[in-house]
This record gives structure tokens, sequence and C-alpha cells, in this order.
């Protein structure tokens, strides 16, 4: 019983481990779309917002991002396809 408390202790832990991890990451990438946007609000050409963007936000949100824009700032399709 000791091996499957230590066990589940074990994959708990590591559970709130990725949870920090991930937690960092949002709070780093919300701080990054919060300067983003102020900087589209100061007039800066939008291409090279999103150009930041996908530099620095995970390849999720700026895919997400992508979809809501004109598709004129959305990268060549070979871009966008998973290489193998």
């Amino acid at each position: 019983m000791a091996t499957q408390g230590e066990r589940l202790l074990t994959a708990m832990e590591a559970e709130i481990k990725n949870i920090s991890k991930l937690e960092h990451t949002l709070a780093r990438t919300k701080l990054v779309l919060q300067e983003q946007a102020s900087r589209l609000r100061l007039g800066t050409n939008p291409e090279l917002v999103m150009t930041s963007l996908r530099l620095t936000v995970p390849h999720e949100t700026t895919l997400a991002l992508i979809e809501r824009v004109d598709p004129i700032l959305s990268p060549p399709v070979e871009q966008q396809l998973p290489k193998q």
C-alpha cells in the first residue's frame, strides 16, 4: 500500500511541476501579447507585430491569431504544413 501511495505522490508532484511550467508559459505569452497590442495601438506595422509574435509566442498561439486576421499576414502554405 505504501508503494502505491508513493507512486501516486510522485505522479502528483510531476503533474504539479507540469502545471507550473504551463502557468509560466501562459504568463509569458500574456505579457508578450499585451506588449504587442500596445505596439499596434501606437501605430506599429501589423506585419512587424505578427513577425515578432511568430518569434516569441508558442506556435499554437500564433496559429490562433493568424486564423483571426487578414490572410495577407499569414505565412505561405508551405510554412504552415508540418515538416516530416
